[in-house]
């Protein structure tokens, strides 16, 4: 088996980890008291499940191999390479757009915008590494972001009930990306000591 394959799982459980439980923290400044409370500690057990996870796939580290054909290589670098893109770019628009928000008075769109953009990402995530469930967990997530910003934009919903919606939208999709990963880091296992 692929060393890199079992890392590049590793990295994903370890990255849905820290994303779950910072989309579910966002529900204790939003619902303050035991809604709140109850789903943030759901977020970070979700997320203590993935980290066991990652250590134990980690572990199985010792029954994988680093060859690699030419085709593998060209592919892995490749990938990398775009990842790292669109991971940046991420970014780069995450904080241009929460300063141009600010910028206009309208910070409340911040949190939902933030989503849209993480969901969009996913789309070509799932051209690089070739999985489908990227372009479902993209679709959920930018549906989540965009509603949060039309009820915003549209309603007089308040901006906690939209921000401890769209926080909890954003963590169950987080979260159903670790479930994949645990999934596959369990087949992965077996089949390293296999």
């Amino acid at each position: 088996m692929p060393r890199a394959l079992l890392d590049g799982i590793v990295v994903g459980l370890v990255l849905m980890a820290v994303f779950t439980t910072a989309w579910s923290a966002n529900t204790l400044g939003t619902w303050p008291g035991a809604v709140g409370t109850v789903l943030t500690a759901a977020g970070v057990a979700a997320s203590a499940c993935f980290v066991a996870t990652a250590v134990r796939l980690a572990r199985a580290r010792r029954w994988t191999s680093t060859e690699m054909t030419a085709n593998d290589e060209h592919w892995r670098r490749g990938s990398g390479r775009a990842f790292g893109l669109v991971f940046t770019l991420e970014g780069v628009v995450i904080v241009a757009a929460a300063n141009a928000l600010g910028a206009l008075g309208r910070p409340d769109l911040v949190l939902p915008t933030i989503a849209l953009v993480v969901g969009l990402h996913f789309y070509p995530m799932a051209r690089i590494f070739r999985r489908r469930i990227d372009t479902w967990l993209a679709t959920a997530l930018s549906a989540v972001g965009a509603a949060g910003i039309a009820a915003l934009l549209l309603t007089d919903t308040s901006r906690n009930t939209v921000w401890g919606l769209v926080a909890c939208g954003a963590a169950l999709t987080t979260a159903s990306y670790g479930v994949y990963f645990t999934r596959l880091a369990h087949d992965l296992r077996l089949r390293a000591r296999a």
